[in-house]
């Protein structure tokens, strides 16, 4: 199954959140080089809490159309250094957005491109979007290179067994895998997600 980019309600919000805060920090002459989203994100993650419901979205908040096949989706499992990725293919429009599932999993009956290669994460593997042509991650899910144990977590927030929204005020995606090791590694999850509870597709 193959999906069509779109443009929800929520990438319409996550729109306007972005830009507000561009004019806000210009009126308080804040603004410097703080432009609205420069490059994809990952907007939405979800590790069922049973079977092969796996989905992850990906928002393009600039103000170009984007060549997916500049971008690879990339896998580290249980710690692991080394990836498993792969490419993506064709154009996400300006402020659209799409989605990659498990093409076995049933929670999701809306448009998804299957993507099985990655789309098989557990709580405690870690998720990357990657940039060829520069050769440097566009975001990050979890700490690269440290297993959590069953998940990285923060407060009610959880990466195994959740449905994570990325926070409609976040403009740009994790380009640095975070240090430490444990559960509380992925240190930008309080401040950047919020658990939309177990299993809820309703977002995508």
């Amino acid at each position: 199954m193959t999906s069509t980019p779109t443009l929800p309600m929520k990438a319409l919000r996550m729109l306007l959140r972005c830009r507000r805060m561009v004019v806000v920090l210009a009126l308080l002459g804040m603004a410097g080089g703080v432009s609205a989203q420069a490059d994809l994100i990952i907007s939405q993650y979800l590790e069922g809490n049973t079977g092969t419901n796996k989905y992850l979205e990906l928002y393009n908040g600039t103000s170009s159309s984007v060549n997916l096949s500049n971008y690879q989706l990339r896998i580290y499992t249980n710690g692991s250094t080394t990836p498993t990725q792969a490419v993506l293919s064709g154009t996400l429009p300006a402020n659209g957005t799409i989605v990659y599932g498990n093409s076995l999993g049933t929670i999701y009956a809306g448009p998804f491109t299957t993507l099985n290669a990655i789309c098989t994460f557990n709580g405690n593997d870690a998720i990357a979007l990657w940039k060829i042509s520069t050769s440097s991650f566009v975001d990050i899910i979890g700490r690269i290179g440290n297993d959590p144990g069953s998940a990285w977590t923060s407060g009610s927030l959880s990466t195994a067994n959740q449905s994570l929204v990325r926070n409609a005020n976040i403009c740009s995606g994790v380009t640095v895998s975070p240090s430490g090791t444990g559960a509380g590694a992925f240190t930008t999850l309080s401040s950047e997600w919020t658990n939309a509870g177990t299993d809820n597709v309703s977002g995508l």
